[in-house]
């Protein structure tokens, strides 16, 4: 890895948005660092985009696991670009749902985006970027409350992370992506899948490039004047039309 390089490390990168950020970090020129706790997924893309580039590694391993994290981003000779979009997703309503459900969301939505943000901060130079991937249903939604309330602590933690590195010279931002072709999107019902694009105001479903181009305008060091700002990329579900 050059020295002189910025360097971003993309957690959740094995698919879906991680990936197409990863490939959107390519292009701009930075040496990425993939993290995803699926091994096997992880290396098959790796292995993809180390067909064009050699500014690519992968390390297979969980975002609630301090050690692992903080090993390995001490191992890297600097950070600049923190992407924490790893999370889990559960679908069904507040009725049904338990304590572990909850539990499960907080710990790896929530902590997890903490252990990782925070070791990135103790090595980040005046400069660094970190951007928390959220979603548009903190605004509230239908049938999955654990992780509504898992996202709406996300943006919490994004905008006190700000004010508190911003001393620091660290910008700290967040994605809320909308409804987005991933595997998340895909494990709900095709009548569901319907539900929601119907409700959307473009009647489309956006795609992991989009939340990536996103990604992007945080992580350039030409947006060295932003900090504690929330995008939302929803195709305009956000308007407030009807709610899921």
């Amino acid at each position: 890895m050059t020295d002189t390089r910025e360097v971003a490390l993309v957690t959740g990168a094995a698919r879906g948005i991680g990936l197409a950020t990863v490939r959107r970090l390519l292009e701009d020129g930075f040496h990425v660092v993939m993290v995803d706790q699926n091994a096997q997924a992880l290396e098959a893309s790796a292995a993809t985009l180390r067909d064009t580039s050699n500014l690519v590694e992968h390390h297979a391993l969980s975002i609630t696991d301090r050690a692992a994290v903080s090993a390995l981003i001490g191992s890297l000779p600097r950070l600049d670009v923190l992407v924490n979009n790893a999370a889990i997703f559960w679908d069904g309503k507040f009725d049904t749902a338990t304590d572990d459900d909850y539990r499960r969301m907080y710990e790896v939505n929530v902590v997890g985006t903490f252990i990782v943000a925070q070791e990135a901060a103790r090595v980040m130079q005046r400069g660094g970027r970190i951007i928390n991937i959220a979603s548009r249903a903190y605004l509230a939604g239908y049938a999955h409350s654990a992780y509504i309330t898992s996202k709406a602590g996300v943006l919490g933690l994004t905008r006190s992370m700000a004010m508190d590195l911003a001393e620091r010279g660290i910008l700290v931002n967040a994605i809320a992506p909308g409804l987005i072709e991933t595997e998340m999107f895909r494990s709900l019902t095709p009548e569901r899948q319907q539900e929601l694009i119907a409700k959307q105001p473009t009647k489309t479903v956006g795609q992991p490039e989009d939340i990536a181009n996103g990604i992007a305008f945080f992580a350039s060091p030409r947006t060295r004047n932003v900090t504690g700002q929330i995008l939302t990329l929803d195709g305009g579900r956000s308007m407030g039309i009807a709610v899921y």
